[in-house]
């Protein structure tokens, strides 16, 4: 039987009058790939709705026609839950089954199952559940009792819990590549293919859904799990083999990789075959100078972090992080000396966040020096530990709407503050930076007067944001344009900005 994967891959900005703008995105999905070869391997058939914008109904309605499936299968996350769920009405409306997974659905699977448009929920890893589904409906046997699925049916809702993960990664085929069209992907632009060789994480940040994620599963115990590096790079070859125009990997992992002994015995069988630069994520109180070592001698030129907060009040009782500013400082010091490009990841405006303890996030990016900055507004999703707190405290609604740019404000920290520190954050990072280079007694002086400017209490925030928005948006409109027409002059001007690629 043949299935079709919708899958909603764009951007949903709220203006502040309401009035809601999309912006394309782009990416490969790595989920979907996967589920489309254990479909494959089956003896199904598959194809895939890349919406990278809301289509009409009448757009949508003749695409899934064109393909005429059996079942049409959603990949939703929070932000486009809204715009996927009239999307499945739509499909309804032809007669066509419907299936929603991903992490909204797995995170609020309630809500989901309410949806007119939805007939079944797939809660967590999709592979055996949706092949299980597609053999049973092919061969009109009911499929009323798999495992990780809810099904509507005479008014009713079931809900069978949840299946087994895939304990072995190796078990499960290569990723259908050729799923999707990577001359329309967001990274072929800058000739590069995300990549991912493990799943799970072993820690319970509080706005992460791994934790809620986690404890899904019969057999959480087995919820860390990782490729073989021979088997991550059978992996690699095949992306190639899909993508020969691929000149860089970047590697997806929460963790690339927590065990030191699997890179070591990665990087050799890698750089035998493959010239590739990598980059990657990682964890500060994980990144030794070993690790950093044998991550350089595979080619990784850039790995990023996730600092989240400066203040280790936030980032230790509130964030779960268990790691101190020195640490972090040591990852990032380690990185460069390896010769490696840095990358920071901040939140502004997590739950008990104030003006004072933004500000600590701004001086520790510039203590660290990273050459990039992430800094993106905190957002509560469902059921994680951290909107828990959010709505417990009042800094939230239940009924989160993921398609404001606020959702998330405290007595003393309130939506026109929060705007203000993340449209203006790295121009303080850098009038922080040029006081921490200063000699001492002229570098303290600066320090606190840039401490007096930005925590006074009457600074017109809306007026400063709005100044922010006009000198990022012309910028960011430039550099769409010139890595989508010129990407070989976007990455010459990048690599001399922000470091060379090896």
């Amino acid at each position: 039987m043949k299935v079709l994967f919708v899958y909603p891959d764009f951007h949903v900005n709220k203006r502040p009058k309401g009035s809601v703008s999309y912006e394309p995105a782009g990416w490969y999905n790595e989920g979907l790939a996967s589920l489309s070869a254990v479909l494959k391997r089956r003896g199904h058939d598959t194809a895939l709705c890349h919406l990278l914008r809301p289509p009409t109904k009448t757009e949508f309605q003749a695409a899934v026609r064109r393909h005429e499936p059996r079942l049409v299968a959603f990949a939703l996350r929070s932000e486009v839950f809204r715009s996927g769920a009239g999307l499945a009405l739509w499909a309804k409306e032809l007669g066509y089954t419907t299936i929603a997974g991903s992490y909204h659905p797995t995170l609020n699977p309630e809500e989901s199952i309410a949806s007119p448009g939805i007939d079944i929920v797939c809660l967590g890893e999709g592979e055996e559940p949706l092949a299980e589904l597609c053999d049973r409906l092919e061969s009109g046997r009911d499929p009323g009792d798999i495992p990780s699925l809810w099904l509507k049916r005479e008014g009713k809702v079931i809900r069978n819990p949840v299946g087994p993960v895939v304990e072995n990664l190796d078990d499960l085929p290569i990723p259908d590549f050729s799923l999707f069209n990577f001359d329309r992907l967001m990274s072929s632009q800058t000739y590069t293919a995300l990549v991912s060789f493990t799943r799970g994480c072993p820690y319970n940040c509080t706005y992460c859904c791994n934790h809620e994620i986690h404890s899904l599963y019969p057999n959480r115990k087995r919820w860390l799990r990782s490729r073989s590096p021979q088997n991550a790079i059978t992996y690699i070859r095949m992306v190639r083999k899909y993508y020969p125009e691929v000149r860089y990997l970047r590697v997806m992992d929460d963790i690339f990789h927590w065990r030191e002994e699997w890179l070591a015995e990665f990087v050799p069988l890698y750089r035998a075959e493959f010239d590739m630069p990598l980059a990657v994520n990682h964890r500060p109180n994980l990144f030794s100078e070993n690790a950093a070592s044998l991550l350089r001698e595979a080619g990784c030129y850039q790995v990023y972090f996730g600092v989240e907060s400066g203040n280790e009040f936030i980032r230790k009782q509130v964030l779960h992080r268990h790691m101190t500013n020195d640490q972090i400082k040591t990852a990032f010091a380690n990185a460069r000396k390896a010769g490696m490009i840095t990358a920071s990841y901040n939140m502004v405006g997590l739950p008990f966040e104030n003006m004072e303890r933004a500000l600590d996030t701004i001086k520790l990016n510039a203590q660290i020096g990273a050459n990039r900055i992430l800094n993106p507004i905190f957002c509560p999703y469902p059921n994680t530990d951290l909107y828990d707190i959010a709505v417990k405290e009042g800094f939230c609604s239940p009924k989160v709407d993921y398609e404001d740019n606020v959702v998330c404000t405290m007595p003393d920290f309130g939506e026109k503050q929060i705007d203000f520190v993340c449209t203006n954050f790295k121009l303080f990072v850098k009038l922080y930076r040029i006081a921490y280079r200063l000699p001492a007694f002229l570098g303290r002086g600066l320090e606190y007067l840039v401490d007096r400017l930005f925590l006074w209490p009457r600074l017109p925030y809306g007026a400063l944001t709005k100044l922010a928005n006009a000198r990022h948006d012309p910028l960011a409109r430039a550099k769409n344009v010139l890595r989508e027409r010129t990407p070989n002059i976007y990455i010459f001007v990048r690599d001399r900005l922000i470091g060379n690629r090896l």
